[in-house]
């Protein structure tokens, strides 16, 4: 279980790590096309590139606040359940949000099989190569999901400690 436990803060170290990297490159973005007036000069697909940046960092966070237990959850009812109910309550939510997940990697394959073969200007590259950031984001969800469902079957979270994110 420890184990699974440091796999699973490792890989979504990973992934904030390649979010603060996509948000520097959308911060550089900015300060371009802010410097682009006064000095009349344009970079070739600026635009297209915080639409990428955003889309990649939207996608990845979703899957990181799963991992760190920041997902929405209205706690009052369930903080007065006995421990068993406030576990499978947390059980079942983390199940309905990697099934919902799951269910987005199974639709963008035909959401990426239509646009995706479009191409991408100004970079000429397939749109897919861009879409695939979705399921591959969902899937990461699902796996957070249920990597926490497992540690909390295992008795590695409290109770207490279910809904609300890691200091």
């Amino acid at each position: 279980m420890k184990q699974l436990a440091t796999l699973e803060a490792r890989l979504a170290r990973l992934i904030e790590n390649v979010m603060i990297v996509l948000f520097l490159i959308f911060l550089i973005i900015v300060v371009t096309k802010v410097l682009m007036r006064p000095f009349d000069a344009a970079i070739y697909g600026v635009d297209e590139l915080v639409k990428i940046a955003f889309l990649a960092t939207s996608a990845l966070g979703g899957a990181v606040a799963i991992s760190r237990q920041e997902h929405i959850a209205l706690t009052v009812f369930i903080e007065s359940l006995p421990r068993g109910l406030t576990l499978a309550f947390y059980i079942l939510g983390l199940a309905l949000v990697a099934f919902m997940n799951g269910a987005l990697v199974y639709l963008s394959f035909d959401w990426i099989a239509g646009p995706g073969r479009n191409i991408w200007q100004p970079f000429g590259m397939p749109q897919a190569y861009v879409f695939v950031v979705v399921p591959i984001a969902c899937g990461l969800g699902v796996l957070f999901s249920l990597v926490k469902i497992v540690l909390a079957l295992g008795g590695e979270v409290e109770p207490n400690q279910l809904w609300m994110p890691r200091d």
